[in-house]
């Protein structure tokens, strides 16, 4: 009907087919059928295309010997693989075992008790005189109470830095420790509270030190850009392997014996070690098919979209087709700017910001215009303009 602005007019289909279509209805669910079935076979073609010249652009890309991702003239396309040198094959998600404690919880779990009787390992865990001998010893008290704060330490890190996104702590890691521990206490025939474990919590916090300071080693060479690369590529798996392999739940949660860790650490360096991405590997087809998968199946399109906002009418393939052909003339243009930490809660300092950056017009800062017959205008018939053109006859 003339007029309508009600959401029937505008293609909103109320009725299913079980209660019957109004023929407006029927009429417009054809146009949706068919729009989406016109829009599949062209963005099919769209995306097949696109995968097609990434495939070409990159097919020569692949890791070399170094650990380097280069083409075939030797240009660096990046230092390490994925950042922390990775084949995603050997890589599954796994939880992250500090990540969501509080601080009570995170303390009961992994920092030792000295008011009681068996530092809160429970009974039968490790040998009287060895809780005895851990209570006199300052220098091991110390050692106790140190790995737990570099625990906590850890926990605040990827609640702030690594991963500030809430509700994140499963995450894709290599090794799975959980799984290669089982197998161990398989393998060792470990039985909770079978016997004291003859394992020392100092020997584990050195072991596990030793394990993530020197045999997870992705990059060779000790400078500082090798260190930095190798600490930002291990990071997370070793405030993992951390939280796992603490003294406390070695003893109390694991109860596995020395002979019994030393495999355990062992089998963590070793598949490790196979995890890493091989040299030869042809990652640049592989990043190509990973970009045109999506695509293809990412055949939704805003436009279709009733009452979205008209700034956001380049999302899906479209936009790829910009970011791909590197397109000049981008068609919602935007900027994003991030200002230093120190003013980045100063609202005041952030209008002034994005008053420097905004495109304005005079239409944007115009109230009303109109057109006046002014014949002098040394002296001006517009009320408004007198002062200004006292000012500039002074100049």
């Amino acid at each position: 009907m003339k007029d309508d602005l009600g959401v029937d007019c505008r293609g909103f289909v109320e009725n299913s087919y079980l209660r019957g279509l109004t023929p407006q209805e029927f009429f417009f669910h054809a146009m949706g059928d068919r729009e989406g079935l016109i829009d599949t076979a062209v963005k099919t073609s769209e995306t097949g295309y696109i995968q097609r010249r990434l495939v070409k652009a990159m097919e020569d890309v692949m890791v070399h010997y170094d650990g380097t991702i280069r083409n075939s003239l030797g240009d660096v396309i990046q230092f390490l693989y994925g950042e922390d040198g990775m084949d995603a094959i050997a890589v599954e998600s796994q939880t992250l075992e500090s990540y969501s404690l509080n601080d009570q919880q995170l303390e009961g779990r992994y920092r030792y008790n000295f008011d009681h009787q068996n530092l809160g390992l429970g009974d039968g865990v490790l040998n009287p005189e060895i809780i005895e001998d851990m209570k006199s010893e300052p220098e091991l008290i110390e050692l106790l109470e140190e790995e737990f704060k570099t625990i906590k330490a850890d926990r605040d890190e990827m609640r702030l830095r690594i991963i500030p996104k809430k509700d994140e702590e499963r995450w894709p890691l290599p090794v799975n420790i959980r799984r290669l521990i089982l197998n161990i206490q398989k393998q060792f025939s470990i039985e909770k509270l079978q016997q004291p474990t003859n394992l020392t919590p100092s020997e584990i916090i050195k072991q596990v030190k030793i394990l993530c300071d020197s045999r997870l080693k992705l990059i060779p060479g000790d400078d500082e850009v090798t260190r930095e690369s190798q600490k930002n590529a291990t990071q997370l798996f070793t405030i993992h392997v951390r939280a796992i392999l603490a003294s406390k739940r070695v003893l109390r949660e694991f109860h596995l014996t020395r002979e019994a860790f030393d495999v355990l650490l062992r089998e963590i360096e070793a598949k490790f070690r196979q995890a890493i991405v091989h040299p030869g590997e042809m990652v640049g087809a592989i990043a190509a098919q990973s970009i045109g998968e999506p695509a293809t199946q990412m055949t939704l399109n805003t436009f279709h979209y009733a009452g979205v906002s008209s700034k956001n009418v380049t999302l899906g393939v479209p936009r790829l087709k910009e970011i791909i052909n590197v397109a000049k003339q981008t068609k919602t243009p935007s900027v994003t700017v991030y200002l230093q930490p120190d003013r980045a809660n100063d609202n005041e300092f952030a209008k002034g910001v994005l008053t420097q950056l905004e495109h304005t017009t005079v239409r944007r800062v115009t109230a009303k215009t109109s057109i006046w017959y002014d014949p002098n205008p040394s002296t001006t018939v517009i009320p408004q303009d007198v002062d200004l053109v006292e000012i500039s006859l002074l100049n």
